[in-house]
């Protein structure tokens, strides 16, 4: 498990350089499901994008690539660098 101490030093390294507007749209819109079993030590997460559930573990680029597509045409007023690091700050959030 990751301290607070540590997931604030991971999400201070997205400070400036991303949109507050498009992380509140972002956790209105791309749902997280956390599921649990017994024998499991850590629960696994799963993101919803359009309709369909993906894997966090080990699947950030892929993610943010497939979130960066899908609302490309609704957030083209924002340069692609701040939607793509707005995305990471929102997986890396969500994963911790």
């Amino acid at each position: 498990m990751v301290s607070e101490q540590e997931r604030k030093e991971i999400l201070s390294k997205y400070s400036g350089n991303t949109s507050d507007e498009l992380l509140r749209y972002l956790k209105r819109n791309f749902p997280v499901h956390e599921n649990k079993l017994d024998w499991m030590e850590k629960p696994w997460k799963q993101i919803s994008i359009d309709s369909k559930s993906y894997m966090l573990d080990k699947n950030k680029k892929f993610i943010v690539n497939k979130i960066s597509a899908y609302i490309e045409d609704e957030w083209i007023h924002l340069p692609t660098e701040i939607r793509r690091r707005t995305v990471k700050k929102y997986i890396d959030g969500i994963s911790l």
